[in-house]
């Protein structure tokens, strides 16, 4: 069939038209695609950032949490620090207190004491050491009992020194330890021998059996048995 010219050219203009509709439709494709690639990368790379979000959020927060409790702790430890420094300034206090009541009482006994005679100071000193029991204290000295007593130590060294009885403070601390350590094994028989010189103030077990032994001619032991004799007769 024969075609005229117009209707070739017709036909090539509709033809050319398809084909640029479909290049046009494939390129719009691939941009379609590109788009929504790009599209889909965004979306995981905000899924990304919000994921990174959520964990630094989270290291924040127990972050947070660390300083808070440092905090807390660092509070605490003011608080003990202030409690320590208060009992500290108490506990001064009480000490500058006592110390000055100490003060008043030495004094008092100085004054009280300077116009005894040795025999009413000897008196008084025996009722204080009956009242303290300051000779249960091995290592006492001339100096630590006038201190404890409040009298001078030149006074109470005369005082030892010029007693008919005693020849010296020593002396007389045996013997006041000596009758303690009768008592304590005529009272306590559960302690030991040991604990009991101990306890009377001797320095050691030997030193207390010899001044026993040298008092009533036997050891502590014997004199403790012949005790709980006496008391099982009595029953």
């Amino acid at each position: 069939m024969y075609i005229s010219g117009p209707h070739l050219l017709i036909a090539a203009v509709i033809i050319i038209l398809l084909i640029a509709f479909i290049i046009t439709m494939l390129v719009l494709n691939a941009n379609a695609k590109k788009i929504i690639a790009a599209n889909t990368k965004l979306v995981e790379n905000q899924n990304t950032l919000l994921e990174q979000n959520k964990i630094q959020g989270s290291e924040l927060e127990k972050r947070l949490d660390e300083l808070e409790e440092q905090k807390e702790k660092i509070e605490s430890l003011q608080r003990q620090q202030d409690e320590l420094a208060e009992q500290l300034m108490q506990g001064v206090a009480d000490e500058m207190t006592l110390l000055r009541v100490q003060t008043c009482e030495h004094r008092e006994n100085i004054e009280k004491t300077a116009d005894m005679t040795d025999e009413q100071l000897m008196v008084w000193i025996d009722c204080k050491m009956k009242e303290t029991r300051l000779f249960t204290d091995s290592s006492l000295t001339l100096k630590s009992m006038a201190n404890a007593l409040g009298i001078t130590q030149k006074r109470l060294g005369s005082l030892f020194k010029n007693h008919p009885k005693y020849n010296s403070l020593g002396e007389y601390l045996n013997e006041k330890r000596f009758l303690y350590a009768c008592h304590l094994l005529r009272e306590e028989p559960n302690w030991t021998i040991e604990a009991v010189g101990a306890e009377a103030g001797f320095g050691g077990r030997r030193t207390f059996q010899t001044e026993v032994k040298r008092r009533l001619g036997i050891t502590p032991l014997q004199y403790r048995q012949g005790m709980e004799g006496i008391n099982s007769t009595k029953n």
